[in-house]
């Protein structure tokens, strides 16, 4: 893995799991790293679930309001304000990495659901302190900025150096939403094997991902590809489910610390990585 990664100035931290007997190998695999986007994984586990339970009404119409756009992506880049599904809103997070309805669904799961969701899965390795609105505050007031208003301007004016936003909790897996590869493989064949209609939700969700495809740049035609992924300057995320035509399900999760402006050559390394321990995993 290094002889992909070490040259591109990059570190990778990586584990695939066979989804039928759990067998799996990696590099780093136990190793703290940021989630970023990959959360809203989790976020729409629980949200299907307490749908499933009765908990939300999926057609239940949700406002949305100047108040609550981030800027971004869906929602979280409107302009007037919108009554949508909750439903809706979860595939917005899942399929365009919507900011704000990620924001929004998560409210809608109760107090401390997100938080306390890693123990109730058995994800020892793994530590959710909430939706992107919550990481954003504690990056504001790392920096002491008033408010994410405040933040959003200095961010758009450049008067914030990538060294200082490293710096900040967003960045460190000990204060920000954090798993392991490994846990993160875990959860994918505990969502693959788990109640048949809200893993096909998951899959539906996941196959339509617009915002990602790290891991499947030189995956084989014939592999269907299942993705979530995250970024900050300084990281590239993903983790992905392929299926193949005989049968053989592979979770596979890639997280790569990076030191330069070389997303491309970055994400390519990310998909020859995920190919490598597909082979390995068959050996």
């Amino acid at each position: 893995m290094d002889e992909l990664f070490a040259p591109l100035g990059a570190k990778a931290f990586a584990h695939i799991r066979d989804l039928a007997d759990g067998r799996g190998i990696g590099v780093g695999e136990e190793e703290p790293v940021i989630l970023v986007s990959v959360v809203k994984l989790f976020i729409a586990w629980e949200f299907r679930c307490q749908v499933e339970e009765g908990l939300i009404d999926p057609a239940a119409p949700v406002r949305v309001t100047a108040a609550d756009r981030l800027g971004g992506t869906g929602t979280a880049g409107f302009r007037h304000d919108a009554h949508i599904a909750a439903w809706d809103l979860a595939a917005l997070m899942m399929e365009v990495s919507d900011n704000t309805a990620a924001d929004l669904v998560a409210g809608l799961l109760g107090p401390g659901a997100l938080r306390g969701l890693p123990a109730r899965l058995g994800l020892k390795r793994t530590r959710l302190i909430g939706p992107p609105r919550a990481i954003l505050e504690d990056v504001a007031r790392d920096l002491d900025i008033a408010d994410l208003e405040a933040l959003a301007h200095v961010l758009a004016s450049g008067a914030v150096s990538t060294a200082e936003l490293r710096g900040t909790s967003a960045w460190d897996p000990m204060r920000t939403n954090a798993s392991t590869p490994a846990d993160m493989t875990a959860f994918l064949r505990l969502i693959w094997n788990g109640p048949a209609a809200v893993a096909a939700d998951l899959r539906a969700w996941t196959a339509r991902q617009l915002t990602g495809g790290r891991l499947s740049r030189l995956a084989p035609s014939e592999v269907r590809v299942f993705g979530r992924s995250g970024s900050l300057p300084g990281w590239r995320n993903e983790v992905a489910v392929w299926e193949w035509p005989d049968g053989r399900r592979h979770a596979i999760a890639v997280f790569v610390q990076v030191t330069r402006d070389n997303t491309r050559e970055v994400e390519l390394a990310m998909s020859r990585a995920a190919l490598a321990l597909t082979e390995r995993l068959g050996q």
